[in-house]
Formats: C-alpha cells, structure tokens, sequence
C-alpha cells in the first residue's frame, strides 16, 4: 500500500515538474504563477505547496532531473561527480572528449530546458543562483580532478582552464536551445573538442 502511494506522489511530483517547465519556457520563470502551475498540473496550491515548499525547492528539483540525465552522483564528500568527464579529461585524447561531447550533446534536447529555466530564474532568485553557481562548479571541479590525476599544466592554472572549458560547452549548447540558432553541430563539435584538448591536455 505505501509503494502505491508512494508511485502515486511521483506521478504528481512529475506532473508539476512537467507542466512548470513547459509554463517557465513559454511565459517566463518570474511571470509564471503557483496557481498557474497547480492549475496545469490538475492540482491545487495547496498541494503544489506540500511537494514544494518554495520555487527554490522546485529549481531543486529540476537539478536534481538535469544530474539523473548526465549520471551525475553524488561522490562522497557528497559533491556530484561525473566520473566520465573526469576520465576523458585525464586521459587526455581528441576523440575521447569529442566522444564525449557527442554523447552529452545528444542529451541536450532532454536536460538543456531545465537548465535554461535555472538560469533565468537564478536571475531574479538569489537562492537559485546558489544552486546553479555551485552546480557550474561542481562540473569545473570534474574537469579540474581531470587534469590533477593526470599530472599536467601548472596547478595554479587548473581552475581557469576547467571555468574556460565549461563556459565553452555551455555556449554551444545555447545555440540549440535558448537562442534557437541551428549551426551545424558536428563542426560546432569537432572545434569545441579541439578547443579542450589544447586548453586541457596538450602541453605541447
């Protein structure tokens, strides 16, 4: 009987997931209401507020959905990992990252909406920009521990080189989805890789 009650909660918590997101992209994340989200969800403020305390709490959420789509886990100093970036960074060769690339950006379409939505609302919301700052960091982290367990460039350049590597990736991304530009993504790809392998491996 819990499992089904259990199940049942899920479905209403995906329910509102679902029906804010598709509100946040048409209108806006500060002019979609609660009501509005509780209304399309088939459901009521009251329950909106018992699975979301605040919109915090739903930002949350949608972080926690864009970290289950690119296997993101929480590592033991319970940071969230990605232990394939981290391998492909020390590894250290081209068609290693752009396989890689190829494999996140094959995900875009699924998790790039969250994010998009994160990063407007971390405009109006301090709380959520928290989140996403330290989300962009934890992804800066994986790239640093990349280039540690590999032994290369000098250590006082790790952080920038990792903040230059994600700043990048997540331009392009844009390009598919909040800017709605449609470049070709291959060669978009294939110079991205190239731009990481020498800003993260080749110390030639």
């Amino acid at each position: 009987m819990s499992s089904l009650r259990e199940a049942q909660k899920q479905l209403t918590r995906d329910m509102i997931v679902e029906r804010a997101l598709k509100l946040f992209t048409e209108k806006g994340y500060a002019a979609t209401t609660i009501d509005e989200i509780a209304a399309a969800a088939g459901t009521t403020r009251v329950t909106f507020y018992a699975y979301y305390p605040s919109r915090s709490d739903l930002m949350r959420d949608f972080m926690a959905r864009v970290n289950a789509v690119l296997d993101r886990a929480d590592g033991p100093d319970k940071a969230s990992t990605a232990v394939e970036l981290v391998d492909v960074v020390r590894e250290g060769k081209l068609p290693g990252i752009l396989g890689w690339l190829e494999s996140r950006a094959a995900l875009w379409p699924v998790f790039r909406p969250y994010l998009d939505v994160l990063d407007e609302a971390a405009a109006v919301d301090r709380d959520v920009r928290t989140l996403v700052d330290g989300w962009h960091e934890e992804v800066i982290s994986d790239i640093v521990r990349g280039m540690q367990l590999a032994g290369r460039f000098p250590e006082e350049t790790h952080h920038i080189r990792g903040t230059l590597a994600f700043t990048q990736l997540d331009y392009v991304a844009t390009l598919w989805t909040r800017r709605k530009l449609e470049p070709n993504r291959d060669h978009a790809l294939e110079v991205l890789a190239d731009s990481w392998y020498h800003l993260l491996c080749d110390e030639g």
